[in-house]
């Protein structure tokens, strides 16, 4: 690489820690998780969602151990498949490239089509959640492209909105309790017309979906190249975002929980927070809340595509593409200086997807590439130290290799448990798309052998 080269294909670091949290928590979206996916908890395990959202918390803590780690000894906008090529090898590497190319390209459509519900809500009207989910998604992108320091204050102000949200409910629960405070560690299910203790067995169930809640304080090491301190904290900026967000989640969560007045009629509702709002407030609040709520979706949505344009700029600079491709990916925008062509990339093909009438059926099999890659990264954390011994981790998480080792045992657990649930048809199209990606290597694997030296050029820069 020449040295003309150098300003349009490296990221200008300009984020500080705080920064780099507040994208990442507002990709997770901690008020739209909560009022997405806390209900299929609560409806399958009743009040036990709180005993699976703090177990699903001791897991999270594993991984984010394990993302904390390989983070700060291999910093890289690539995150895992960085981590899986370097400790299992080319082929490994570029199966991970690609599970995570997969989980960029359907998330953002799936968030964007749910929003609609909630701007319909905010503003009593009937707009088509496709025609929303499109408009979201361009608007996503075309601020994608602008200087991420901007996105940052963007995100920051949107999160902030989104916070409010979340104090709003938590506030009518616990100023409204009506329940004991024990029905959180004795859990109570509502099934044929009796509440009765909830099996072990519904709560371990609850806890794939509590962990999905959580998804995304990983992706802080996305932002590695991007933090003015050379990335030399992105181990706390992983911790960080996942303490933040298990509170904004499990605050809310058991006032909700405590503050409904009838337990039964909280596990029966299709809309357990609307029933909520709908007790101790009313329908200003619950559309106020509402588009609190759209607006969280929007603010993830752009998180979401920062994140993807960097994995992708950092695919094109380890040669995963052809030589026109990777030229592409890794040019920078003079004016906003970011990987502008990067995070065009999957913009079209996110865009037609929200057109998709089975995108429920995505989000199921995004939960599974989601836990594969969970797997992955716990195996890189218990094998980075023994098979890269003279490489540098600065960052120890406590007690290894026993993080590491839950982290894999409990993903392992969360995949089998999803295989037995998950339609066949949505396990041939993942070991199609893993063989696929593997008969690519095989034949254009090339760039593998110049993967080291690359990542050596850059660091020199």
């Amino acid at each position: 690489m020449t040295n003309s080269s150098k300003p349009h294909s490296a990221l200008r670091p300009t984020l500080s820690i705080f920064d780099v949290v507040a994208i990442t928590v507002s990709g997770i979206s901690p008020a739209s998780s909560l009022f997405v996916i806390a209900p299929f908890a609560i409806k399958q395990s009743g009040s036990g969602a709180f005993l699976a959202f703090v177990m699903a918390a001791l897991l999270a803590l594993m991984f984010a151990y394990c993302y904390a780690e390989l983070g700060l000894a291999h910093k890289s906008a690539g995150g895992d498949y960085v981590y899986a090529t370097r400790i299992f090898g080319g082929m490994i590497g570029f199966m991970t490239f690609v599970i995570t190319l997969a989980l960029l390209l359907f998330i953002p459509p799936v968030l964007a089509t749910g929003a609609a519900v909630y701007l319909n809500a905010a503003l009593s009207t009937n707009f088509d959640p496709q025609y929303v989910g499109l408009l979201i998604i361009v608007l996503a992108y075309l601020c994608g492209i602008l200087n991420i320091k901007l996105n940052a204050f963007i995100t920051g102000f949107c999160l902030f909105v989104e916070l409010i949200a979340i104090l709003v409910m938590s506030l009518l629960g616990f100023g409204n309790i009506s329940q004991p405070v024990n029905i959180l560690f004795e859990p109570q299910i509502f099934t044929n017309g009796v509440l009765h203790m909830a099996p072990w067995t519904l709560v371990i169930g609850s806890l794939g979906i509590a962990l999905l809640s959580y998804n995304g304080y990983g992706t802080a090491v996305l932002l590695s190249e991007d933090m003015t301190c050379e990335g030399k904290k992105v181990h706390k900026a992983v911790l960080w975002s996942l303490l933040i967000v298990v509170i904004l989640e499990l605050l809310p969560l058991t006032a909700l929980i405590l503050g409904a007045p009838s337990l039964e009629v909280l596990i029966r509702s299709s809309d357990p927070i609307g029933y909520l709002f709908l007790s101790h407030g009313n329908e200003l609040i619950k559309k106020i809340i509402s588009a609190g709520i759209f607006l969280s979706v929007f603010n993830a949505i752009i998180a979401l595509v920062i994140l993807i344009s960097r994995v992708i700029f950092s695919s094109g600079r380890d040669l995963l593409w052809p030589s026109r491709l990777n030229r592409l990916f890794t040019n920078i925008h003079p004016r906003f200086n970011s990987p502008w062509l990067a995070t065009l990339f999957l913009a079209l093909p996110s865009a037609l997807l929200t057109f998709n009438s089975n995108l429920g059926e995505l989000t199921s099999f995004s939960v599974l590439l989601i836990m594969l890659m969970y797997f992955i990264v716990s195996c890189c954390a218990l094998m980075s130290r023994i098979v890269l011994k003279g490489h540098s981790h600065p960052y120890s998480m406590p007690f290894w290799p026993l993080p590491a080792i839950v982290a894999m045992l409990g993903s392992g657990f969360l995949i089998v448990d999803l295989i037995m649930a998950t339609k066949t048809r949505d396990i041939v199209i993942i070991f199609s798309v893993l063989l696929v990606s593997c008969l690519y290597y095989m034949r254009y694997g090339r760039f593998i052998l110049n993967f080291q030296a690359n990542r050596k050029n850059h660091a020199s820069m």
